[in-house]
């Protein structure tokens, strides 16, 4: 019961971090989410900053869960797992907002040490479902796997996420289907 606890103040404190931030979020408005009083947010949890840490680890988590559902979709071929995993990147900014911002943050050069650490621990774990798929899906049609190949495409993966969103401020209205670009490069490189 208590790890049910738990995991229902950290997936309501993280609605609330995504809607209204860390700043214009309170614990009181957590407790009253979960229906529990103030202390029993202590009781797990130290500080509203180790609750924080702890909503981006779970959306770490859920993200990684995700990205391995679309990868062990045995019912789509390899190319169509790919391109709805560029597609599902594409979305993060509206599912996983307190990823997002954290990667924001890491560009504006104002995050703390723990958080690139969370992120640090993302990136390694899905380029390990990303390697894991390569190999499975490529073993016997490619001698040997380059092992920063699933560190090229997370990090693709991820400047497609970026892409799609500047996108819409292109004012010469060129339109560049970017996952289908990626997805040909990588058919040439896997091929």
């Amino acid at each position: 019961m208590a790890k049910g606890r738990q995991e229902e103040i950290i997936r309501a404190a993280s609605k609330r971090f995504a809607r209204h931030g860390f700043n214009k979020t309170t614990l009181d408005e957590i407790a009253r989410d979960v229906r529990i009083g103030k202390p029993t947010i202590y009781h797990y949890f130290k500080s509203k900053d180790e609750l924080f840490y702890s909503s981006i680890t779970f959306q770490s988590s859920q993200f990684v869960e995700d990205i391995k559902a679309i990868f062990n979709n045995q019912e789509l071929p390899v190319g169509a797992r790919l391109l709805e995993y560029f597609a599902f990147k594409e979305s993060v900014h509206q599912r996983y907002s307190l990823l997002f911002d954290l990667i924001l943050s890491l560009f504006k050069d104002d995050s703390l040490e723990k958080e690139k650490q969370i992120l640090q621990s993302l990136l390694q774990k899905e380029t390990e479902v990303v390697g894991l798929i390569l190999s499975s899906i490529y073993t016997g049609r490619i001698e040997s796997m380059s092992p920063s190949l699933p560190f090229y495409i997370v990090h693709l993966s991820w400047g497609l996420m970026f892409s799609t969103l500047i996108k819409e401020f292109n004012s010469e209205g060129r339109s560049v289907n970017m996952k289908d670009l990626m997805f040909k490069s990588l058919e040439m490189i896997l091929s």
